[in-house]
């Protein structure tokens, strides 16, 4: 019995073989009218792929239930079917893209996009011809042809978008266009330093592709990525589309734009990684030698890296500063004033806090200290703080070792039991809350006795010095004051309530919900 038997009786005789014909006659009619237009510029057209798309999708939902996917025969005529809903999908959506770039008001960036969206188009279009030939190859094999094939449609041709009906609706009104400005930019600056954004769309060099395909960029990654981008599309859509707001600021419909050219390139993108990890990927394929790929993969990686990630790259990276200047026109401004961190100041894990909440809301904010201004947003910055901070702590515990209980221990030259003394004096300042120490062993023999130095004046050099190693800290009630964006205040209040996330002692505490955005 040879294959095409044993196809035949799989379906339970002619009856149900004849049925599947039947179901199938539309899509290969599709397929034989694209290698009769193979030739033709204009070739496909919408209309066309509109249908073909919804015959392919309809027909590989109708196999599958029908148990193809696990048939050795019609595997094969489902893998053509996947092929050509794919390709026809892709080829659409760029079309899309292309029509509709020039009412995105989008920012200009480096390179030839709607030269590059032709030459995809280009290969996409083959990739059609070709899954449609493959197709009609495989229904062959699944006696499906008969010889009766014939093309659905007599001409194929484009229809312009000559006419803009007149936009003479009434404009919607928005209560607080500000606050959702804001909000539109501020969440758009958070997608842009995503991780898993950032990962999908960083430049890449050209070259090996095919060890980043799914190990660094998936389908999975990228369906998350797309949907982030469609649901902020969906927002603006809801919130701000067709407003009052929308007209005043033009603004706004450059972000509109970027949003979703990015939103569309991912889609695209998500389509062409499902089409090479499902069909294409070899560690996918059993039987390698019935399956003829549609689209070469190193095609499928040149359009996928170096025009489809690339350029939502750059979409995404040009409108960037346009949302930190909506921001900056529309943001609140206040003032506060905390107390600075208990453990070592505005060191690594504060000053870095300080910086992501900043940056979550991307928004300029700047901090105050002793006549000093820092750029909050930056972690580096606020490290610089810690000079000022650290001089007016040796300051601070020089005048209080002078004063008070300790005035008269501080006044007594040194003597053979001076060391007697210290802990005395380290005690009566740990005791009254003056110094924490971070190290119980400490030794009072780590710096050179000066001749004449009171014992006051050696215990000042003493805490500086252990400050400087971080074995002691001194605890004070200086304060710094925060500018900027009130949505930012309001949470930076928040987190020095909650010692900028960290105990008198640097352990790490755990933030209040409003702060979560803060957690790994």
């Amino acid at each position: 019995m040879n294959m095409r038997e044993e196809s035949y009786i799989e379906w339970e005789g002619g009856s149900a073989n004849a049925r599947l014909e039947k179901r199938c006659a539309f899509l290969l009619q599709l397929c034989r009218f694209a290698l009769e237009k193979e030739d033709v510029d204009i070739f496909p057209c919408r209309d066309y792929l509109r249908d073909l798309y919804i015959e392919a999708t309809g027909m590989e939902e109708y196999i599958d239930s029908c148990g193809a996917q696990k048939n050795r025969i019609w595997h094969s005529y489902r893998e053509g079917v996947a092929s050509v809903k794919m390709f026809s999908h892709v080829y659409y959506d760029l079309l899309h893209i292309q029509d509709a770039t020039p009412y995105y008001s989008l920012l200009s960036v480096p390179g030839d996009f709607a030269g590059e969206t032709r030459a995809a188009l280009t290969v996409f279009r083959a990739s059609i011809i070709n899954s449609a030939r493959t197709l009609l190859k495989r229904a062959n094999s699944c006696l499906l042809m008969n010889g009766q094939t014939t093309s659905p449609v007599d001409n194929c041709y484009e229809e312009e978008f000559a006419v803009r009906l007149p936009a003479d609706r009434e404009v919607r009104h928005v209560d607080s266009p500000g606050q959702t400005v804001v909000y539109l930019a501020t969440k758009f600056l958070n997608l842009a330093e995503e991780p898993d954004v950032r990962e999908v769309l960083q430049q890449r060099a050209g070259g090996t592709y095919e060890n980043l395909v799914p190990t660094r960029v998936n389908e999975e990654l990228l369906r998350l990525v797309e949907a982030r981008f469609h649901n902020l599309q969906s927002r603006y859509d809801t919130r701000i589309s067709e407003s009052d707001i929308e007209m005043q600021d033009r603004n706004l419909l450059v972000l509109r734009g970027h949003i979703s050219i990015i939103y569309h390139l991912t889609e695209i993108a998500t389509n062409l990684t499902h089409f090479y990890e499902r069909h294409m990927y070899r560690h996918r394929k059993i039987e390698e030698e019935r399956f003829q790929d549609p689209i070469t993969a190193e095609d499928l990686f040149r359009i996928l890296f170096e025009f489809i990630l690339s350029y939502a790259a750059r979409y995404l990276d040009s409108s960037v500063q346009l949302c930190r200047e909506m921001i900056q026109s529309y943001a609140e401004e206040g003032t506060i004033e905390v107390p600075i961190p208990n453990y070592r100041g505005f060191h690594v894990r504060p000053s870095t806090l300080i910086a992501k909440i900043v940056a979550h809301y991307g928004s300029k904010v700047q901090m105050f200290l002793d006549g000093q201004e820092y750029d909050a947003g930056f972690s580096l910055d606020l490290f610089r703080a810690n000079e000022a901070i650290n001089a007016y702590k040796r300051r601070y515990i020089a005048e209080v070792i002078s004063k008070g209980e300790t005035e008269e221990l501080s006044r007594q030259p040194l003597d053979e039991d001076y060391r007697r003394g210290l802990q005395k004096l380290f005690l009566a300042l740990m005791n009254s809350n003056q110094i924490i120490l971070y190290d119980r062993n400490i030794s009072f023999d780590e710096i050179d006795l000066v001749e004449g130095e009171t014992l006051g004046e050696l215990a000042s050099r003493l805490i500086k010095h252990y400050m400087a190693n971080s074995k002691l800290d001194v605890h004070s009630d200086l304060t710094v004051t925060f500018k900027g964006d009130s949505r930012v205040l309001s949470d930076l209040k928040i987190l020095a309530e909650s010692g900028y996330g960290e105990d008198k002692f640097g352990n790490n505490i755990v933030l209040p919900a409003a702060l979560r955005y803060l957690r790994p």
